[in-house]
């Protein structure tokens, strides 16, 4: 039996799939300069209190099935998002050379790049595991998710490459800043010395 698609169910499919989309992915961090500037100054605090509170990472893994992210007829290799990772963690002070009393595990769950249009989206997914100083174990898994979209039109594969891999730190950036902003109120003494400036 042969099934014949309305043109009223196609409207509804696809009205529904961003509402689902929405729903499973949170929005991406918003760039400083499109914040009004009545709140950036709280934002860019907000940053600051972040890169301020050092967290160990005791433990840094990818369990994603394909390690490498197919752009066109080239890759992003394991390696190459590994490193973005691993520089975005420690630009937001979060290393494993950190003598902490907060510490994180750090799993790269999925990473990937979709054009839409004249649009390349990447999407990096992270899971947390976070101990603060008076537990004894780690908590379970919390998901953050990070994205962040480049105009890729009318350019060479090189290009087109670098653009995904620019994507995809920004992408990685939007999702530490994220695990940093959460774990703010465990970092009441790094917090205390920013505010007092």
């Amino acid at each position: 039996m042969s099934y014949v698609t309305s043109p009223a169910r196609l409207i509804v499919a696809c009205c529904a799939l961003p509402l689902l989309v929405a729903c499973e992915s949170t929005p991406p961090e918003m760039d400083s300069s499109l914040i009004p500037a009545s709140q950036r100054k709280d934002y860019q605090l907000t940053m600051s209190k972040a890169k301020a509170c050092p967290i160990n990472l005791a433990e840094l893994s990818d369990i994603r099935s394909s390690k490498d992210l197919l752009v066109g007829n080239s890759n992003v290799t394991e390696d190459t998002l590994y490193t973005l990772l691993q520089q975005s963690l420690e630009d937001m002070n979060v290393s494993p050379d950190i003598e902490a009393a907060n510490s994180v595990k750090v799993i790269l769950n999925r990473a990937f790049i979709k054009s839409l249009g004249s649009n390349m989206v990447a999407t990096v997914v992270l899971k947390v595991r976070y101990k603060p100083d008076y537990a004894d174990e780690y908590s379970p898994a919390t998901t953050f998710r990070g994205q962040s979209m480049n105009v890729n039109a009318n350019i060479s594969e090189e290009q087109s490459n670098q653009i995904a891999i620019d994507a995809m730190k920004t992408a990685i950036d939007d999702a530490t800043k994220r695990i940093k902003s959460s774990l703010l109120h465990n970092c009441s003494d790094a917090l205390g010395e920013i505010e007092a400036v």
